[in-house]
């Protein structure tokens, strides 16, 4: 804070205060929005009403109508747009994509051979009351994040959405949502995919994903605290997965502010138009 402080820092409370400054936002080169759920929508608005590049952690909004608003302006503004889906970032999942993109399950080139996709995706622990109030439910703030994955791997859109849920914890259930979810999806290529979601695991993060093809399987596992496996005659003890998000993914943050800030040096006129994805089916889960 200090070294920010020496190099002529502003500070101000709120994004409305910078932009009504009209020779502080002039010095706005962009804005990174990662504030609470809700207020993602209006702050994107913002920010792209004023053409500045602008990064935001997902949702854009829960209703699409408001997505589709915040894309046309984006598309308008012609600046850098990023929606931050961190497992997007992931080197698991990068290095999953890409052997998919390399032709791994197909015998055919140009076609990704994948037959069926399974997601696990279990938090942990718990979110509070407070944050699951404005989380949008379970299917916006969780499954979001597999159905993106899906699409992330194959470029592919359901044309079928099948769910189930229930819910074991009272608190979230005064909350009109569920706990725990098994999501079928399927797409025009003949691909069948499964997610099944749970707001906890006793055991610690769990985000899996296996891919079934043509010519075989690929699966990411989990990522443990460390490497170290303990065998003695009472068996083999292996370490626990990592605790939570900020652990598994704590690389990701990282590498999605990088390639949004080299997109802003390089200011290509590009629209994340993968969030429309979000917008095609979440609500007719």
């Amino acid at each position: 804070a200090t070294e920010f402080a020496a190099s002529d820092c502003v500070a101000r409370a709120t994004l409305e205060e910078v932009m009504a400054d009209v020779a502080l936002a002039g010095r706005v080169d962009a804005i990174i929005i990662a504030s609470t759920t809700d207020t993602h929508y209006g702050l994107c608005k913002l920010a792209l009403s004023a053409s500045k590049a602008t990064f935001t952690e997902k949702p854009i909004s829960h209703h699409a109508e408001e997505v589709d608003e915040v894309i046309c302006l984006a598309k308008a503004a012609r600046v850098p747009f990023l929606v931050g889906y961190q497992r997007r970032c992931d080197r698991n999942f990068r290095a999953l994509r890409d052997l998919i993109a390399d032709g791994a399950l197909s015998s055919e080139p140009g076609r990704h051979g994948v037959r069926v996709i399974k997601c696990t995706s279990r938090d942990n622990p718990r979110p509070p009351e407070e944050y699951l109030r404005t989380s949008g439910g379970i299917f916006h703030d969780m499954l979001s994040h597999d159905f993106d994955m899906i699409h992330f791997l194959t470029g592919e859109i359901p044309n079928e959405v099948f769910t189930v849920g229930h819910c074991y914890d009272p608190a979230i259930a005064a909350l009109d949502d569920v706990d725990t979810v098994v999501v079928t999806l399927r797409y025009a290529s003949g691909l069948l995919a499964t997610v099944d979601s749970s707001r906890v695991a006793a055991y610690g993060y769990d985000q899996r994903v296996e891919v079934f093809g043509e010519r075989g399987m690929l699966t990411a596992q989990n990522e443990s605290r460390h490497t170290v496996e303990l065998a003695t005659a009472a068996g083999h003890l292996r370490p626990c997965t990592e605790w939570s998000f900020p652990e598994r993914y704590r690389h990701t943050y990282t590498v999605e502010l990088t390639e949004f800030l080299n997109m802003v040096r390089n200011e290509p006129p590009l629209v994340e138009e993968d969030r429309l994805v979000e917008r095609h089916f979440l609500d007719t889960s």
